[in-house]
């Protein structure tokens, strides 16, 4: 009898052992490692054709590979993709900018290497409010205005000149001309500081400190500083001194805070190029790179509608389009066909999603998240049908600064069970919620509310995606040599 009681325990747990496999094979059996073993993928075999289009665009040095990253806050800033943009780009060759909108013109916040100015104010909804008919397309936000005499400047700083550029609008015909040869906007103001030479000056690199953290902090682009310390990578450690270009005469490195009047320009001496017209969008090509464009109407017509702007380089490489909006969650884009409509103006090759934080504050379950992500998908597909489609997870966050978001491990989960598509693990990779616990590995890189990151913590992210990406395609790159 004793050993009947004995048995019998070891006899269940014997009948439930496939069970249990069967079970853990469900989570982790899509689950693929690069060789070093840190990197975490699911299902890292269907990026094989996006690998291959890397691996010809390496060998042959011809092409473009077409990356877009759409998502909500964390993406809008642009730190976490343009850490991603610079990695590829280092890599594989800056094919361009990419998708750019004019966030300024909504007063909020975007990303810094595209300029834009304009001397009529412009009226904007976003993809998070009811549905409106107001031309929400590729940009997530309608931006439109009624001024008839507007005029809109877009300019890049070092780097990401172009020759090649697209107007995206709502409309199937034409809204605006353009002009190559425009002087720049006159902005007049009291604060600013002139100078024509350029000088340097040093900055010692602190512990967490990036390149593009210091570029921001004077002002100046990463590639400049690269240019201007011989650097061919963008590694640098902590006590390292950079030379730091700047304009002769700057003084301080803080943004002055001015009151600036746009100038009109005047229109009757403006030379106009022929652009060519199809829905959704004009182009122009230019047999010399550019740093500015201007826009103007076309015809006139009761309101203008504009959805950004595409900027691209003759060079072959990666263009990094990065799309995102503050607040928005799967269900905003997927209400708007307009967004899946213009999709194809990019010509995807690699559409990566970075959503979730805004739906666990929604309360939404891991199933229902799950549905809008294959929703989602499917939108893409239809009218992309050979883009592949990665789904990144979303980072580790708090409830009200105190509360573990148990919402987003469960998303982590659900994603990492799918069998169809490739998946990065961003919430494990950064330890969990451990991670960003008081003594976590991001606990400083964490903002105080504890759902947003600092501009370190970001880019922490997007190295660690650039890093475990270009791992994979390595491994890729060696078996098919081998």
């Amino acid at each position: 009898m004793k050993f009947a009681k004995k048995i019998l325990p070891l006899f269940f747990l014997f009948l439930l052992l496939p069970a249990i496999m069967l079970s853990a094979k469900g989570r982790y059996n899509s689950k693929e490692t690069t060789d070093s073993g840190d990197n975490i993928f699911a299902n890292q075999a269907l990026l094989s054709a996006v690998f291959e289009k890397l691996y010809n665009l390496e060998k042959n040095k011809q092409g473009k590979v077409n990356i877009v990253h759409i998502g909500d806050s964390h993406i809008q800033a642009d730190f976490f993709t343009n850490a991603i943009r610079e990695a590829l780009q280092f890599k594989f060759g800056n094919g361009g900018f990419g998708f750019t909108f004019p966030y300024s013109l909504v007063r909020t916040n975007g990303p810094r290497y595209v300029k834009y100015a304009c001397n009529a104010t412009w009226q904007s909804l976003l993809n998070v409010y009811p549905v409106a008919d107001v031309g929400v397309g590729l940009s997530g936000i309608a931006l439109y205005t009624s001024a008839e005499d507007f005029v809109l400047q877009l300019s890049t700083q070092e780097g990401y000149e172009f020759n090649k550029i697209k107007i995206i609008y709502p409309t199937k015909e034409p809204q605006y001309r353009m002009s190559v040869t425009a002087e720049p906007l006159q902005v007049s103001s009291s604060g600013t500081v002139t100078a024509s030479t350029i000088g340097m000056r040093y900055h010692t690199v602190k512990s967490g400190e990036s390149l593009s953290v210091i570029g921001r902090k004077y002002g100046v682009t990463v590639a400049q500083i690269k240019k201007a310390n011989g650097m061919k990578s963008n590694m640098i450690r902590p006590k390292q001194r950079l030379k730091i270009p700047v304009k002769a005469g700057a003084r301080s490195t803080k943004p002055v805070q001015v009151k600036a009047q746009i100038s009109n320009i005047a229109k009757d001496s403006i030379d106009y190029v022929s652009m060519v017209t199809k829905p959704y969008y004009s182009s122009y090509t230019s047999d010399t790179l550019m740093s500015r464009i201007t826009i103007l109407p076309a015809e006139k017509q009761p309101m203008y509608n504009l959805n950004g702007f595409v900027i691209e380089n003759d060079k072959p490489g990666v263009i990094y389009h990065s799309i995102g909006v503050n607040g928005a969650k799967l269900s905003d884009y997927n209400k708007y066909p307009l967004f899946f409509e213009q999709l194809p103006i990019l010509h995807p090759d690699l559409v990566i999603l970075s959503f979730g934080t805004n739906e666990s504050f929604g309360k939404l379950s891991d199933t229902e998240y799950i549905y809008q992500i294959q929703e989602f998908v499917e939108n893409i597909k239809r009218l992309n049908p050979f883009a592949m489609v990665l789904v990144m997870t979303p980072p580790p966050s708090m409830f009200r600064r105190r509360r573990v978001n148990t919402y987003i491990t469960d998303y982590s989960n659900a994603l990492m069970g799918l069998s169809n598509l490739p998946v990065w693990d961003l919430y494990t990779r950064m330890g969990g919620a451990s991670g960003i616990a008081p003594k976590g590995e991001y606990a400083r890189l964490i903002a105080r509310d504890k759902v947003h990151y600092t501009t370190s913590g970001y880019e922490a992210q997007g190295q660690l995606f650039a890093s475990d990406f270009i791992d994979a395609y390595n491994n890729f790159k060696k078996k098919k040599i081998n």
